[in-house]
């Protein structure tokens, strides 16, 4: 089959959902919680996207597959499930 085995590069994990209103505040405490775990996680292999819903700010957070670290404590990774640990 055309592009079977073309190679897609890397996979981003969602690792962390944050809604409005309180989005900045709990990805902060989030941030600060979990900054061992991310100490390792090379720059490139994370991101945080955010934008706007009608009420504010969302964020999300994704990490490469293969540098999502254990222990990562993952809060609301599925919309409206509650915190989980890797």
């Amino acid at each position: 089959m055309p592009g079977e085995l073309l190679d897609i590069g890397k996979r981003p994990t969602l690792v962390a959902s944050f809604d409005p209103p309180r989005a900045a505040e709990e990805f902060e405490r989030w941030r600060a919680a979990n900054a061992e775990a991310l100490d390792g996680v090379p720059t490139a292999a994370m991101r945080v996207e955010y934008g706007r819903l009608g009420d504010g700010l969302f964020i999300r957070v994704r990490i490469d597959e293969g540098h999502v670290p254990e222990g990562l404590e993952r809060p609301g990774a599925a919309a409206g499930l509650p915190p989980v640990s890797a």
